[in-house]
């Protein structure tokens, strides 16, 4: 074998051992799942509403015309502990991004260090020196016990992003801070949507405890006539055990509308970030309801509203990026280095002198062998990557799902709230013809009585579909990401 062949030898190797990485790196990574999620052009549960632009989503709240519920959003946005925690949070995944972006750049170090020795036993005498020689013998010096040194440094290193590691390390700190902004937005709406629900419920349970508590008196002056009537022979023990039951049945849904009012109103303080109960929330208020509702929103434009659906989008770039990285570590890694070194003796003569040292020069990292780890590794983002998209897509269509209910809801209480309103209309035209009649003899205060009673049930029933019209309302405002930060 020639010299020229054996020099060749180890170089030949080497080129079979990059190449070997290079077409372990280009391998395959197998056909991901599609990104696009088939929608509809429309709701198919849209019913009433109509298409046309409706209030702004990020102040939706607006709508209902309230000004103590507007106070009461307002105060949540700026003191809930819980959008203050996502707050924090989007703040730490921004910082993240500036290390991931210095990994990419030029990195500068210096050291310096000192260390002083003293020998503790041994011969300290005498010592002598090579080379030297008087007329008693060889020179000597004496020992000195105690020596020390400095040294100092400066280093600088720079790896150069030849396969885009280092940049897929940056977008996927950038897509991390994203997601973090994206679950803020999704906090915030959520946030919004609980403080109306929430006082919708408040307004709604004081509503029904006033029309409890006049259907309870109607009750009781019914049983106290039907008692006088049974003392005059006119009534029996059946009418009068039918009226106590119905007036028990009455008095007992009572405290639990009490129960409710209470948990609403210390529900809104902790929302607020308080821990004491608004005083403006004890005294009651009419039923918050928008008279026009409308929505200019089509299935697609939730992939633009819905935080959640950006949410799981910003966690696919992440996923893509993290893949990048893994297969970028397959390549080698070529990284220029220098330092400059320099020692100088403090005491005595540990160090021949001042010496200073420099270098430079890359450093290539050739992956060889490890076992399948790193290929592993792409596989596991790899998979990670494809979850991530059926996430997205899962995302999306949980968002119409959501969108569609609450349509639905929202026209089944409105259709409702219509056979309510026909009913409540007969029955206030039964309690005047009832009290009509009793003005003329031809009618019993017991029929009066009955009326009343009757329509306070309707308005009673009026109150609860109006309750739930506006908690569909919030529903629906939420599910396309009303309040979202944007």
């Amino acid at each position: 074998m020639t010299p020229s062949k054996r020099k060749g030898g180890p170089v030949a190797l080497v080129v079979a051992v990059l190449l070997g990485s290079t077409l372990s790196a280009c391998a395959s990574l197998g056909p991901l799942p599609a990104m696009e999620q088939p929608l509809s052009t429309d709701w198919a549960n849209r019913g009433s509403v109509p298409l046309r632009a409706g209030p702004d989503l990020s102040s939706w709240w607006r709508a209902f015309d309230d000004p103590v519920l507007d106070s009461l959003v307002a105060e949540s946005i700026a003191q809930n502990l819980t959008l203050a925690q996502a707050a924090y949070r989007v703040r730490g995944a921004r910082a993240l991004v500036r290390p991931a972006i210095s990994q990419g750049l030029p990195q500068f170090g210096a050291s310096s260090g000192a260390r002083v020795q003293r020998r503790l036993s041994g011969s300290t005498s005498l010592v002598g020196i090579p080379g030297g020689s008087n007329a008693f013998g060889p020179t000597v010096v004496q020992d000195e016990p105690t020596t020390g040194f400095f040294q100092a440094g400066f280093d600088a290193s720079w790896e150069i992003d030849l396969f885009g590691g280092a940049s897929a390390r940056v977008r996927s700190a950038q897509a991390s801070a994203e997601v973090s902004q994206a679950d803020a937005e999704a906090a915030r709406a959520t946030v919004v949507a609980e403080v109306v629900r929430t006082y919708v419920e408040l307004r709604g349970a004081q509503r029904r405890r006033a029309l409890l508590t006049a259907i309870a008196g109607e009750q009781d002056k019914l049983l106290s006539l039907t008692r006088e009537r049974r003392a005059a022979g006119v009534a029996s023990d059946f009418d009068i055990d039918r009226l106590v039951t119905a007036s028990a049945e009455t008095g007992a849904q009572i405290p639990l509308t009490d129960q409710a009012i209470q948990q609403a109103t210390q529900r809104l303080a902790v929302l607020a970030g308080r821990s004491s109960v608004d005083a403006r929330l004890v005294l009651p208020a009419g039923q918050p309801l928008p008279d026009q509702v409308s929505l200019r929103l089509l299935p697609v434009d939730l992939v633009r509203t819905r935080p959640e659906i950006r949410s799981a989008e910003r966690a696919v770039a992440q996923a893509a990026a993290e893949l990048d990285v893994s297969v970028g570590d397959l390549y080698p890694r070529m990284t220029l280095t220098g330092d400059i070194t320099l020692g100088d003796n403090l005491i005595g003569n540990s160090l021949p002198g001042r010496v200073i040292n420099a270098s430079a020069g890359p450093l290539l990292t050739i992956p060889l062998f490890d076992w399948g780890t790193r290929r592993a590794v792409v596989t596991a983002r790899d998979a990670a990557l494809a979850e991530a998209i059926f996430a997205y897509r899962q995302a999306v269509l949980e968002g119409v799902e959501e969108t569609e209910n609450a349509l639905n809801a929202l026209d089944a209480e409105r259709r409702r709230a219509e056979w309510l309103a026909t009913g409540a209309t007969a029955a206030r035209r039964a309690a005047a013809n009832a009290d009509l009649l009793y003005r003329q003899g031809l009618a019993s205060l017991t029929d009066v009585l009955d009326a009343t009673v009757a329509l306070r049930q309707a308005e009673l029933n009026s109150a609860d579909v109006r309750e739930r019209e506006a908690l569909a309302l919030v529903a629906l405002y939420k599910s396309v990401g009303g309040a979202a930060m944007r």
